[in-house]
């Protein structure tokens, strides 16, 4: 979050910096004038103050100043929203797959809890974590470019195979896990898209540069109990179901810890 806040500050400070500025100071001109003009005596009252032809146009000036500060307000107000959302877009993607990000994780989990602890959209969730089986030597054997192109694959893969309610994030920057949080799904129902997903991948032929890969992977998935768990404590639960898989003789499984 903290190079999306300096993204954000500095992206401010040129918005500000181009017009804006300049017409705040015209419209703070206008008002010290209104409001000094209340101060003089009686006989000085606004109205007459603006009687005079020359101050009615001044004051019409003023008006139209303010109006298109109101516009030019409106139209940047507009510009920054769209590009405050493409930089969060952006920080919160990940380069290689195009999932969302282990930044995004953490937001999207906070937002999640809200839902779920309201209950006005939401009635369950879960998370799976999945690990690429025997990944470093993988890497070891085929080097990082054949290893970020079997990532992107599968990133890409898992990607296509979500439902409305599921997000799909890369765990780490340089990582093999994936993380998918599924909204309003039981453990059991988590438990069985966990080991669609993995079947899936297990039947999957990976097709890089006309050379053909097949991987496995392991699977860790948990229930969040609404009331007693933190982001926390879930995501430990779940670190800790994978963890139970990997250990498992020959990999390639699903573990569920409640």
């Amino acid at each position: 979050m903290g190079y999306l806040k300096n993204s954000v500050k500095k992206f401010k400070d040129d918005f500000f910096a181009k017009g804006i500025y300049d017409i705040l100071k015209a419209l703070g001109i206008f008002l010290v004038i209104y409001f000094t003009s209340t101060l003089l005596p009686k006989e000085f009252t606004i109205l007459k103050f603006i009687s005079t032809e020359y101050l009615i146009k001044l004051y019409c000036s003023f008006l139209y100043t303010i109006l298109v500060f109101i516009i030019a307000f409106l139209i940047y107000n507009r510009i920054y929203r769209r590009k405050y959302k493409a930089l969060q877009l952006d920080n919160f993607t990940d380069e290689l797959t195009g999932l969302k990000n282990y930044k995004a994780i953490n937001e999207y989990l906070i937002r999640t809890v809200q839902e779920l602890n309201t209950g006005t959209k939401i009635n369950s969730f879960s998370v799976i974590i999945i690990d690429v089986d025997n990944f470093k030597a993988f890497n070891s054997a085929f080097g990082h470019t054949k290893s970020d192109q079997i990532l992107k694959s599968l990133g890409q893969l898992l990607n296509n195979d979500r439902r409305v309610t599921d997000e799909t994030f890369r765990q780490f920057l340089r990582g093999d896990e994936f993380v998918v949080i599924t909204k309003d799904t039981s453990l059991g129902e988590a438990t069985k898209a966990a080991e669609r997903k993995r079947k899936m991948i297990e039947n999957n032929v990976f097709n890089i540069d006309e050379v053909f890969y097949k991987l496995t992977v392991s699977c860790g998935v948990t229930e969040f109990k609404k009331g007693d768990d933190t982001i926390d404590t879930f995501l430990n639960r779940a670190s800790q179901a994978l963890i139970t898989a990997k250990n498992t003789l020959g990999k390639n499984n699903t573990k569920s810890h409640y």
